[in-house]
């Protein structure tokens, strides 16, 4: 994706960080207008993680300059591939126990393990990525 206006108008959860604020904003299972911060707007997005559960669908945004966005299906990996869970402590974000991601490891080729002289060998999994699946919440008392 090269522009904000390609995602999709889809609740998500996770969170915004906007240039003029000193933390990001939570977003718990809602939509979100990226269009008012397109390229050259003067407030823009300087990270987002977004996770919409209903469709396994990951969005990472960066600003350095320009947009990165980078989407995953997590419907659409191979079946080779393997995900597995990984949870991170919270920074600046209030009521969040935990941050969630699954690491992406895909099988490949390794020089470390041929078994002849013609290449053939095991293959190893390589991790190809992080993405971001959502928040455990802090439990209200």
């Amino acid at each position: 994706m090269k522009q904000l206006s390609e995602l999709d108008n889809i609740k998500f959860e996770g969170y915004v960080w906007l240039s003029d604020r000193e933390k990001p904003e939570i977003l718990n299972n809602q939509t979100f207008d990226f269009s008012k911060y397109e390229e050259g707007a003067n407030l823009f997005i300087i990270e987002a993680l977004l996770y919409n559960k209903e469709n396994d669908k990951s969005v990472h945004i960066t600003h350095t300059g320009k947009y990165h966005i980078q989407p995953f299906n997590l419907g659409d990996l191979s079946q080779d591939s393997e995900l597995v869970d990984v949870n991170y402590l919270p920074h600046r974000l209030e009521g969040i126990k935990k941050v969630c991601f699954k690491q992406l490891w895909v099988p490949e080729s390794d020089e470390n393990c041929k078994i002849d002289d013609n290449g053939n060998g095991m293959k190893v999994l390589k991790m190809k990525g992080l993405i971001f699946t959502g928040f455990d919440y802090k439990t209200k008392k």
